[in-house]
This record gives structure tokens, sequence and C-alpha cells, in this order.
């Protein structure tokens, strides 16, 4: 049952809006945060949605803010709802499909990010945190898969992860 709290002061959460860039090598574009430790240092280019900020928007903005690429983000590839763990507040993570830029695309990085670089996936388990691996290879598995294939769990459409990383 609902009460009025549920729809004027529901629960906060992050929005994050992501963009999974690959190169012609099949390698993925992953980006080192100055502001994180160790494996949760590497991660997919995006961030945060400000206050009524559409994904996709979001998406767009923190692309241009930390590489300095204008974008349209592509489909949706992979939700990716996280847990509260720690300081992290719970969140829902959505990865578009940021496609494959020019190999002479430069990239001009923001005052957070330490450095950026192409990643094969089979080399993501030692360098990113579980939930990057889980949510990047999901999202190559959808673009692998093609449009409207049925996804893991039976159903076509997009994969929802929840938690920190796959069931064991």
């Amino acid at each position: 049952m609902h009460d009025e709290a549920d729809f004027t002061a529901p629960p906060g959460r992050r929005l994050g809006a992501l963009a999974l860039f690959r190169n012609d090598d099949g390698q993925v574009l992953l980006v080192e945060k100055t502001y994180r430790v160790g494996r949760a240092r590497w991660g997919l280019p995006g961030g945060c949605a400000h206050a009524d900020e559409p994904a996709a928007v979001a998406c767009q903005r923190e692309v241009r803010e930390e590489l300095g690429l204008y974008i349209v983000p592509g489909r949706v590839l992979v939700v990716h709802h996280m847990l509260a763990a720690g300081d992290d507040r719970e969140g829902v993570n959505v990865v578009f499909d940021g496609g494959l830029p020019a190999p002479d695309t430069r990239f001009t990085l923001s005052e957070e990010l330490a450095s950026a670089r192409w990643v094969a996936p089979v080399g993501l388990r030692s360098l990113v945190a579980p939930y990057t691996e889980w949510r990047v290879t999901a999202a190559l598995n959808v673009l692998a898969a093609g449009s409207g294939a049925a996804q893991p769990g039976g159903g076509p459409g997009v994969p929802y992860l929840v938690g920190h990383a796959p069931a064991a």
C-alpha cells in the first residue's frame, strides 16, 4: 500500500549515466577516476545525473565534461541497480552505447580523470571492480546478440543487473 510520502518524498537514489565506447579491435574505453581507489578507480566514462536531468542528457554532458567528446548516446545496453555499500548510496546506472569513435579521436581529460585507455574484454577482471566487469560484459553481450535478442534470464530487451557482482 502506498502513502503520500512514496510520491512526494521518495528515497534518494543516484542516477548514473555511462557510455560504452568500443574500437575496431573490440576493446572498450575505460577511464581512471582520481576520486576512487583500488579497482573502483577504473570504469566507463560518465557520471551522475543532476536533478531532473534525463539519463541520456547526463551521459552526453558527462562524456563532454570528462573526455571533451560531443556524442548523442545510442541505445540503452544495460540497467544496473547498485545497492548501497559503505559510503556509496543506492543507485541505478544506465549504460548507453557510445559507439565506435574514429581511430584518430583525441580525448581532452577533465581534472577528475587521471587517464583513459582501451582495454580488451579479457583484461577487465584484473583492472576493474567486479560490478564494472559485470556491466561491461553484459553490454558487450547485448551488442553481440543484436537488437531484440533474448537476454540472460530468457527475456528480450535490456539486461537489468542487481547488486555488486553476479551470483556465483
